[in-house]
């Protein structure tokens, strides 16, 4: 799994990786949940049925029944649990397009993407509603066993009826080939989100024809993070007709193949029927699939940028879920509907400012210090989310949020987000700046202008984008503002001075630490290069299973960066999940695998008309 980002980014994968969004995921007064159930409908408790879908898929339909999200921060694996009925269709909401087919490749660490593509790709394990790790036992036999500790191995024993959708058995072959793409060793021109653990495996290999897997790292290596690992699996006989032939060149064919080619195949409840560009994914249970048959007849994903269409096609029923990005008008519009399930809690998702180090001003430090102590996250907050959660408050920390036993302040020292104009102005006057809060200039004589990118459509990040625009004027900077709707593109690509998105966080910190800040990593999309943070942050990772020795090692590193004035946190960005009544089993997730970990438990209520 990784990180991805919202818009949002994730660092890797589904899961291993981050997204551009543990700790407890719903801490009491953290949250804001309504059921609003039309008349007659009836909620009935039930005791909770946490071995029924605690793990990535069920195999025993729901017996007893726990409607709505009201017991979501109490119960967040069984909320909303209640018997289907066989038929019908679920549109989903996404704010956003497939950025590529291959979801950890450097340009796929986009949440929409991997919420799409969620009922495809099989997973070790997942992040799960309660921001914990989900085992698949849709995939595997059981939990995966290390066997020992030197060197580090583990076994994975792969389902016999495990295959993809052409009947080709899912096997040691398709993690061999996540191995041999995701470590720089084998594939150093691949590009993917995270190399991550990959890099410090020394071999994957198969047994019982290809049902046992069994992955070995380096001698005097450790990594805390494996249950990271094999996140998102693609199929290695596929690959190979891509032009994988165990060669450097022959991977990275493969591998960018796999980007640029729609899947007819699948390895989940699911398979794309059609594809519209910009407009939507439609989706129909894979025949091929092992495990109970998903109760819907079509799952469709429809891709609408602009916000203000949600609450009226919630409204008229062109889309029955969705987990947007909110805004005060959309919650309040939300609130008011009948029949409707919703949640607004904070998660592992967190809004922040990164600028471009490649930028010919933004590589002098003294300025990166002006811009970002002059910002007001406080007043950011005030205008954006703090207007309809009350909870909201600024981040400072790039690794852990506050419900984190290892969540320290890195921040506050170094003044950023501060809003001190003066003291932005006094560092600029001492570093050789001229016309400082008029028309600002290097010590060269050279005018200081800037760009200032987000996302099109997103009410929250245009208000930001405003804010710091007069923000930076006081400072004499003249910042004009740009919008995408290519979000991985233009951070891929660097196509950005200051940009401000999301990343939605995994279970795994290390891993998503490594990922993000690591000069090498492709995710380090603003090119932070600070060599004994390296140092700092791989210790973190090598300290093995001692957690807390590690999550020290990785706030060190983390409050290097935060004194090289990179990235700019600025609050958990709010989870907000809606879902028509008549629909259940779809729960909020705030992990970067998001609410479609278990589609094919997904269906209309078994009394709904």
């Amino acid at each position: 799994m990784h990180a991805v980002h919202s818009d949002v980014l994730t660092p890797q994968s589904r899961f291993g990786d981050l997204l551009i969004d543990g700790a407890p995921a719903c801490p009491e007064g953290n949250m804001l949940i309504r059921s609003r159930r039309a008349a007659g409908l009836v909620a009935i408790a039930a005791a909770s049925m946490l071995t029924i879908t605690a793990c990535g898929g069920s195999e025993t339909p729901p017996k007893e029944e726990l409607l709505g999200f009201d017991s979501c921060g109490d119960k967040p694996l069984t909320c909303n649990t209640g018997e289907t009925k066989p038929g019908g269709t679920l549109v989903y909401y996404e704010e956003q397009d497939i950025a590529t087919w291959n979801t950890v490749s450097a340009e796929g660490g986009h949440y929409a993407t991997s919420v799409m593509l969620g009922g495809l790709i099989p997973a070790v394990y997942q992040g799960g509603p309660d921001t914990k790790p989900m085992l698949d036992t849709n995939l595997v036999v059981e939990e995966p066993k290390v066997t020992s500790t030197s060197p580090q191995t583990v076994v994975y024993k792969i389902k016999p009826e495990a295959v993809w959708s052409d009947g080709t058995p899912i096997s040691a072959d398709d993690f061999a080939y996540a191995f041999r793409a995701r470590n720089t060793r084998d594939c150093p021109d691949c590009g993917t989100s995270s190399s991550s653990g990959y890099d410090i495996l020394q071999s994957v290999v198969g047994s019982d024809g290809g049902k046992t897997v069994t992955a070995t790292f380096q001698a005097g290596k450790v990594f805390p993070d494996w249950k990271s690992l094999f996140g998102e699996i693609y199929p290695a006989h596929i690959a190979k007709q891509a032009g994988d032939d165990n060669t450097p060149a022959g991977l990275k064919k493969s591998w960018d193949a796999l980007g640029k080619t729609q899947p007819k195949w699948s390895g989940g409840p699911f398979m794309i029927e059609s594809y519209a560009q910009g407009q939507q994914l439609v989706q129909v249970p894979n025949p091929k699939w092992w495990g109970a048959k998903p109760p819907l007849e079509k799952l469709i994903f429809k891709i609408v940028t602009d916000q203000s269409s949600f609450v009226p096609a919630l409204q008229n029923g062109e889309i029955n879920a969705g987990d947007p990005q909110p805004n005060l008008d959309m919650v309040t519009q939300v609130q008011n509907q009948q029949g409707v399930n919703y949640r607004v809690a904070g998660g592992l998702s967190w809004e922040h400012i990164d600028l471009n180090l490649q930028n010919k001003f933004l590589k002098d430090k003294p300025l990166r210090e002006a811009v970002f102590k002059a910002i007001d996250v406080p007043g950011i907050i005030n205008r954006t989310v703090g207007t309809f959660w009350k909870d909201a408050k600024p981040l400072k920390n790039h690794n852990f949020t506050p419900e984190s036993q290892h969540y320290k302040d890195v921040v506050s020292d170094t003044g950023a987000g501060s809003a001190d104009i003066e003291g932005a102005k006094k560092v600029l006057t001492a570093a050789g700046y001229t016309g400082v809060g008029t028309a600002l200039k290097t010590p060269a004589g050279e005018p200081v202008t800037l760009r200032f990118r987000h996302t099109e459509g997103n009410v929250n990040r245009a208000a930001t984008a405003e804010l710091v625009q007069a923000t930076l004027k006081q400072l004499g900077i003249n910042m004009t503002i740009q919008t995408t709707n290519t979000l991985s593109t233009t951070l891929d690509s660097g196509d950005f001075d200051l940009i401000v998105y999301a990343w939605v966080n995994t279970p795994f910190f290390f891993q998503g630490a490594q990922q993000l800040w690591g000069s090498k990593s492709d995710s380090n999309y603003g090119h932070w290069v600070n060599p004994e943070a390296d140092a700092v942050l791989n210790q973190g990772i090598q300290a093995g299973l001692d957690e807390a020795k590690g999550a020290d090692l990785l706030n060190q590193a983390d409050a290097m960066m935060s004194k090289d004035y990179y990235v700019l946190p600025l609050f958990q960005r709010p989870n907000f999940m809606v879902a028509k009544s008549d629909y259940v089993n779809i729960r909020p997730n705030s992990t970067s695998t998001g609410p479609t970990f278990n589609t094919e438990q997904w269906g209309l209520k078994a009394t709904a008309n």
